[in-house]
């Protein structure tokens, strides 16, 4: 919880119960999380509070939303040093084809590309599929 609580604190981001509960959730849990995922997590949690929250969390770089493809965006913590203004998150991320799970690849760096004149990159995603550790052995 201590953590949680200094994370919102930096972030200037207000302290409710379920914003640190999120916030816990993703810090016990790795991975990248959907809407589906967090609501059966949270029985008694309300839909809507459980996406402003992830909304709030997504404004204040606390995560990041990754599109899988499969039309749910999940969510994975940011790296510390995510700003508002300035997402770092040029990672690739991996699903596996067996338990669905996405993960960061936080050590690889997608590198810059020099895209043809008058085209503006605004974000980049690399979406890889495999078989992540856990199912493979």
């Amino acid at each position: 919880m201590e953590k949680a609580h200094k994370i919102l604190a930096d972030k200037a981001v207000r302290i409710t119960p379920m914003r640190q509960l999120l916030l816990d959730y993703y810090l016990q849990n790795s991975g990248a999380f959907g809407l589906m995922e967090l609501e059966s997590a949270f029985p008694k949690s309300d839909r809507i509070t459980i996406y402003r929250t992830l909304k709030t969390f997504e404004e204040k770089a606390i995560v990041h939303g990754i599109n899988s493809g499969a039309g749910e965006v999940k969510y994975a913590l940011c790296d510390e040093h995510c700003t508002s203004i300035d997402h770092i998150d040029q990672h690739p991320h991996f699903q596996c084809e067996q338990c669905k799970q996405i993960t960061c690849i936080d050590n690889v760096i997608i590198p810059n590309m020099n895209l043809p004149e008058g085209y503006v990159s605004k974000k980049m995603n690399m979406m890889i599929s495999g078989i992540c550790p856990n199912c493979s052995g």
